[in-house]
């Protein structure tokens, strides 16, 4: 199965965003004509499992596309992988199918705030959770994460003066942490559920990276659900299995009174049925042994990826790269007196498309998120890239 990672696939005629020369030049200053590196967005350049693709063309040789409704294998299929994957039952008339995690955002802080309300979000953090809360005209509160030995940390005590303050009804919260890559810890994650129980919080949970966790067992708020009143965890097999855009993916809701006030929100919105490849893709995805090996080896290859960037680039001192316990983002931070406009423009000389700081919501200091979801081949192309540039960005503090 390693082979099938190390195979080179060309995706520039897929219309992918990551690829397609007529959305990077739109987008970049780039010179195109020459070899280019897009490390930026969040998918793999690995192909989907046979499977899945097997399934996906299988329902386009019906040769009708019409309206879908939720199908039940489709429940039972997240019931059989949660079941398998992470020892957690569930109930199948609390999950909800949706049309994507961001879209899911919108809608839960639409249905539990108001307009002018404060939501909370953990900062820095991936884009859209602030833009859900800033487009549906809430106001945004940051409970910044502390960063010390390679690592992000939850100050707590902020965290809790900013839900009192702020009179806060809506924690959006990613785990594992993107673009971090943070798997939080029991400990921490018993310590949230307190504070917001003790003032009536609700947490959205991101647990889209969940099944990505590297050499650790992930901590979905799921493992906690008799120790909260109200949640909603959203997750798909998008990032899992490079499915994203057939924006699928689906809330597992902590009782019938949260499952029915955003079901009542997506009928508003008229967001009902699913993506007519979705179904088909999930239930092959969580259901056939070939999805669990796939997605084993997928990891051990990741890891693997990690540990040679690491220690390629583990002697130059003006880097710190910190510890990716869950998915395939690393997240790098530039220690340089230049500004993050000149260190962006020493990585677009080089042709390296990536991920900077002004990227993600409230953060400090000049960091990049590089994708490293990547054939062994060309990592070491872009590491000797990188390189380059990290020798070019002097000014090391």
């Amino acid at each position: 199965m390693n082979k099938s990672f190390n195979k080179k696939i060309d995706r520039s005629k897929s219309n992918e965003r990551k690829w397609s020369i007529e959305y990077l030049e739109e987008n970049y200053k780039i010179d195109f004509s020459k070899k280019f590196y897009n490390l930026s967005i969040a998918d793999l350049d690995f192909q989907t499992p046979k499977p899945i693709v097997k399934s996906i063309i299988s329902r386009a040789k019906k040769k009708t596309y019409s309206y879908t409704y939720t199908e039940k294998k489709s429940l039972q299929a997240i019931q059989i992988w949660y079941k398998k994957m992470h020892e957690i039952n569930l109930k199948t008339d609390l999950i909800k199918l949706v049309h994507g995690t961001v879209n899911a955002m919108f809608e839960v802080v639409k249905c539990f705030t108001k307009e002018k309300e404060s939501v909370l979000i953990q900062s820095p953090i991936y884009q859209p959770f602030e833009r859900s809360i800033i487009k549906t005209k809430r106001n945004v509160i940051y409970n910044n994460l502390i960063y010390r030995d390679d690592n992000y940390y939850i100050d707590f005590v902020d965290f809790e003066n900013k839900i009192v303050k702020n009179k806060i009804k809506l924690f959006l919260w990613c785990n594992p942490h993107n673009p971090g890559g943070r798997v939080w810890e029991q400990e921490e994650i018993l310590k949230i559920i307190e504070i917001c129980n003790k003032n009536k919080v609700l947490i959205f949970s991101d647990e889209v990276h969940g099944d990505l966790v590297l050499n650790q067992k992930h901590n979905s708020l799921l493992n906690y659900s008799n120790l909260i009143k109200d949640f909603i965890v959203c997750n798909s097999p998008n990032k899992t299995f490079n499915l994203g855009g057939l924006k699928g993916s689906y809330m597992i809701c902590s009782n019938k009174n949260i499952f029915e006030q955003i079901s009542n929100q997506y009928e508003i919105d008229s967001l009902t049925s699913p993506n007519i490849f979705f179904q088909p893709a999930l239930i092959s995805a969580y259901t056939n042994n070939y999805s669990y090996n796939w997605l084993k080896k997928l990891k051990e290859y990741i890891y693997s990826n990690y540990t040679f960037l690491k220690q390629q680039l583990s002697n130059f001192q003006n880097l710190e790269i910190m510890q990716m316990q869950a998915s395939y983002l690393v997240w790098i931070k530039f220690k340089s007196k230049l500004s993050l406009k000149d260190i962006k423009q020493q990585f677009i000389d080089n042709n390296l498309i990536l991920s900077f700081s002004d990227d993600f919501a409230d953060c400090k200091d000049n960091w990049i998120r590089l994708n490293i979801g990547i054939n062994k081949k060309t990592l070491k192309q872009v590491v000797n890239k990188l390189k380059l540039v990290v020798f070019n960005i002097k000014g090391e503090k």
